[in-house]
């Protein structure tokens, strides 16, 4: 799992060949301005293993200050990265 924080989004390969994980599930929880922590969002990364954690049309997208991103795939496993926002 690679995290891309000026984009706001996270890169799922394989570790043996590097090849993109499709429909891995993510899970992100943000750390807000005032110090609270929030459930953000989820999903499943896309067919170039790609998720984007940090869009979201909502006020708590602009005032998330940090990211704790869960990624999940039965066959390869999880990890746990923190990223902060993008553009801080």
């Amino acid at each position: 799992v690679r995290v891309v924080e000026p984009y706001g989004q996270v890169a799922v390969t394989r570790v043996a060949d590097g090849s993109p994980v499709a429909k891995a599930y993510v899970k992100v929880y943000a750390r807000l301005d005032d110090g609270s922590v929030v459930f953000f969002k989820d999903g499943f990364s896309d067919l170039r293993g790609r998720f984007d954690y940090a869009s979201l049309s909502t006020a708590d997208a602009q005032s998330a200050k940090r990211f704790a991103i869960l990624v999940t795939s039965p066959e390869d496993g999880a990890a746990i990265r923190e990223a902060e926002a993008p553009g801080r």
